[in-house]
């Protein structure tokens, strides 16, 4: 996308924001009505060439987007933190963005479970990842998840010295999951 795409698909508010990081490294928000548009096309793309294993690397929910044998990472992270914390606990969330918090934690939460987010920009230094990690570990989550495709395995590793919880990062979880549907 250019800059022209981009201020055209600009949020019109807080639900109806992504996250996203474009192939040049730059990381920018964008409107989920745009995104689940061009997706549609694109998943007929995905269709049209067979491809043996797909998988949507966004972590948002697009309940309107189904597609036979596309694999949703926003599914494929639910099942991981469902397997990891069926029953009781606090969920500790990373989030792009504060404004993100409410539907997170609707999103998250479950029968007697707790769901924490702390708002981290997956882009973030070394410093603000360090001040997120702090305030997670003060609030004790028994599980920790980075909620964002973008977010690093260098994010992960720097929270995790600091928080100390078991970890989901998305982006392992979903290549795992296609790695093993693709039999590599």
């Amino acid at each position: 996308m250019d800059d022209t795409a981009i201020a055209e698909a600009a949020p019109t508010g807080d639900a109806d924001t992504l996250y996203t990081t474009l192939p040049s490294g730059r990381s920018v928000l964008i409107s989920k009505a745009a995104v689940i548009k061009g997706m549609a096309g694109r998943l007929d793309d995905l269709k049209a060439v067979d491809a043996a294993v797909s998988v949507v690397c966004c972590t948002g929910k697009f309940p309107t987007l189904t597609a036979p044998g596309v694999h949703f990472a926003s599914d494929l992270l639910a099942g991981a933190v469902d397997g990891c914390l069926p029953g009781n606990g606090r969920l500790g969330v990373f989030i792009p963005m504060a404004a993100q918090a409410a539907e997170c934690s609707r999103r998250w939460s479950r029968p007697g479970r707790e769901c924490i987010t702390v708002p981290l920009s997956p882009g973030a230094d070394d410093e603000s990842i360090r001040i997120a990690a702090r305030d997670m570990a003060a609030h004790a989550p028994d599980l920790v998840v980075h909620d964002c495709i973008s977010y690093t395995s260098r994010t992960r590793d720097i929270a995790h010295l600091i928080h100390g919880r078991q970890t989901l990062l998305a982006v392992s979880v979903c290549a795992r999951f296609a790695t093993e549907l693709g039999g590599f």
